[in-house]
């Protein structure tokens, strides 16, 4: 089978998130978006993780290992971005003399990855308040736009870079404390077997 490593068109990267979120993520061909739906699932455990510390109750010892789970996600999260870069500028030329971009690729597409969790789960919530109000509901248009804006905001960036009008540098995950031991890069991907589920 033939590997594809260009970038699908950004409304389809967003239908395969929202899909992923309903559990509909096969093996993909293409490298990038198989990358991607790794990342997304990393960002939706350490959200599910983030929802566990704040239950009412919840013990030291609870959020104390859901701590820990989540900084192992978060360092788990920060290599597939590089990757996402490392994958999308080994297919991109692009001009060395081009303007820079604030953010990478990678960087952004972890961005719409959060928004589609924090647009899905929201959602969630909306239909689970049956007391009258509205709070989460009110929340969805706004935050609908915002996916439209990055999502037409990314599709221009690629469409710059692949124009050599723009560049970007890849992301390069810098921690000031060093790695504690299992956590180097690739170990918590390897040691800790495949980061979707099932």
């Amino acid at each position: 089978m033939m590997v594809e490593t260009a970038l699908p068109p950004v409304a389809e990267i967003v239908v395969e998130l929202e899909r992923a979120l309903g559990g509909a993520s096969p093996a993909s061909p293409n490298q990038l978006l198989s990358l991607l739906l790794e990342l997304h699932d990393s960002n939706v455990r350490q959200w599910d993780l983030e929802d566990e510390t704040r239950v009412p109750g919840a013990t030291d010892s609870v959020v104390a290992d859901a701590k820990r789970a989540i900084d192992r996600l978060n360092l788990t999260r920060h290599h597939l971005i590089e990757d996402i870069d490392a994958a999308m500028q080994a297919h991109l030329r692009q001009s060395t003399s081009a303007p820079l971009a604030t953010e990478s690729p990678g960087m952004v597409l972890d961005r719409l990855s959060v928004l589609i969790i924090r647009i899905a789960r929201t959602a969630e919530k909306a239909r689970s308040i049956s007391d009258g109000t509205d709070t989460y509901a009110g929340r969805l248009p706004g935050l609908h736009r915002q996916l439209a804006a990055l999502s037409a905001a990314l599709e221009v960036l690629l469409r710059d870079v692949r124009a050599g009008t723009r560049r970007f540098l890849p992301y390069e995950h810098q921690k000031l404390y060093a790695a504690q031991p299992g956590t180097e890069r690739g170990s918590i991907r390897t040691g800790g077997g495949d980061s979707r589920p099932g």
